[in-house]
């Protein structure tokens, strides 16, 4: 077993962080390399609790072989979280950020590095771990998505004694940073939230807030409010007045019991993959991948992988979602099984399988893969697996996949840990990892999306 192995199940383990005392003397640091969240780390021997020992510093926007001032703010089992105070001496790789939001909006956490070198970090952020399970791994050119083409967000609204702030939390923090621009996001997501802040504003209490998730879709915005107190029926009605005037297409609320409330629709919302003739009807609130590019990408890489499956192209998707993924597959003539724990996810699955005439080809199901996976035996009747599991992992998904004998595991990932932690078990009983594809859809943010091959040893 490597050694990354071990290390990486520290990383998925939560901190618990104390907050150290106002008095403690600011540090002056060398930044020696940029880990794993984004931040620049250097290690110092610092006093604490009259001991002497020598902890990692994690400070944010900072640079390699930047000379910095950092006053520790939180000591965790992994180091001290510090706040940057002063650059004393910059790096040459530093940048003048876009957006003038950053150093407060937490969205994004590298605008301040050049382009080259945040791309090789990503890249030497998945490939190093990767290299530890699979030497002889093919490791694909990252692709990026463009700039302002991010397509759903969470936004946070808080009503304060003077206005209504909506944005992003800072850094760290609980504190909104009220957004109007963003090089990130899509424009029109920027402008729905300018159009809402008014309407939002005589909707709310002093003290509320509220999560706004938005998801931009081909005739406007699916909106879905969580944290929204009971109202006035008198209220709810002036609100959905003021926001039908926007580019919102639907509109619901979570109420107290996780159910949904339907306050407004236009039309039936949809999104369209022009690029593979599909069409997807998502619930409200529904997980997307966040750019048309990256989703693209990830289709892409996917039908290369099953070129070369038998005739059958019988194909098993775990974790399917509302069917980005699926309806592609069923307009190149793939059969597709697909499983989802969210009932109506599976319904709009079927709902546009319907609408496509695809009902022949598929078979959607609701199941908790994670209480209740896959067996070896219901597997083993498949071409090929594509599983897309949460940031948790699948790891007892991955040890029933791992007794079946499926020729090709497609496997995407939004987490390097739990990847290596479940790619090890593939690797352990007798598949290959093949490639892997790096995808940039969180730019500027530690995040990063990959999709890789693996193939059954048939030698052995």
């Amino acid at each position: 077993m490597p050694e990354f192995y071990g290390k990486a199940l520290k990383y998925f383990e939560m901190n618990k962080q104390k907050k150290l005392p106002k008095n403690f003397d600011p540090k002056t640091l060398t930044i020696s390399h940029i880990g794993s969240r984004g931040e620049g780390i250097s290690k110092l021997c610092t006093e604490f609790n009259y001991q002497e020992k020598n902890y990692n510093f994690f400070v944010p926007y900072t640079l390699p072989n930047e000379l910095v001032i950092a006053k520790p703010k939180n000591l965790s089992s992994e180091g001290i979280r510090a706040e940057l105070i002063e650059i004393k001496t910059p790096s040459s790789e530093r940048v003048n950020p876009e957006c003038k939001h950053f150093f407060k909006c937490g969205g994004c956490l590298l605008q301040h590095w050049n382009l080259k070198s945040y791309k090789n970090w990503k890249i030497e952020k998945i490939s190093h771990p990767i290299r530890q399970i699979s030497q002889e791994i093919e490791i694909k050119p990252i692709i990026s998505s463009p700039i302002k083409s991010r397509r759903h967000a969470k936004f946070i609204a808080k009503k304060n004694k003077s206005k209504t702030i909506i944005g992003f939390n800072e850094y760290k923090r609980h504190y909104i940073t009220e957004i109007d621009k963003c090089i990130i996001l899509d424009k029109k997501l920027i402008k729905l939230i300018i159009d809402i802040e008014e309407a939002i504003n005589e909707l709310l209490e002093i003290g509320d807030t509220i999560y706004i998730h938005a998801n931009l879709l081909d005739h406007g915005i699916d909106l879905l409010i969580d944290g929204l107190n009971d109202t006035s029926y008198k209220n709810l009605i002036r609100f959905n007045e003021s926001i039908i005037k926007t580019n919102v297409i639907r509109l619901h609320r979570t109420r107290k019991d996780k159910t949904l409330d339907l306050l407004f629709v236009k039309e039936q919302a949809s999104l369209t993959n022009t690029l593979y003739s599909s069409i997807i009807f998502p619930p409200p609130g529904s997980f997307l991948q966040a750019t048309q590019n990256g989703e693209n990408t990830i289709i892409e890489n996917i039908i290369k992988a099953l070129a070369n499956i038998n005739k059958r192209k019988f194909i098993c998707e775990l974790f399917a979602g509302c069917g980005t993924i699926t309806l592609p597959l069923l307009s190149k003539n793939f059969k597709v099984n697909a499983y989802e724990i969210n009932v109506e996810s599976i319904n709009a699955i079927n709902l546009a399988s319907k609408k496509q005439g695809f009902v022949n080809k598929i078979s959607a199901l609701p199941r908790n893969l994670k209480t209740y996976p896959l067996t070896s035996e219901e597997l083993s009747k498949f071409d090929a697996i594509i599983i897309d599991p949460p940031r948790s992992g699948a790891r007892d998904q991955f040890l029933n996949i791992a007794k079946s004998d499926v020729p090709i595991v497609i496997s995407i990932s939004c987490n390097i840990n739990t990847f290596i932690r479940d790619a090890w078990i593939l690797i352990e009983n007798n598949y290959i990892l093949k490639w892997v594809q790096p995808i940039d859809q969180f730019l500027f943010s530690p995040h990063i999306e990959i999709v890789c091959l693996f193939e059954r040893n048939e030698a052995n």
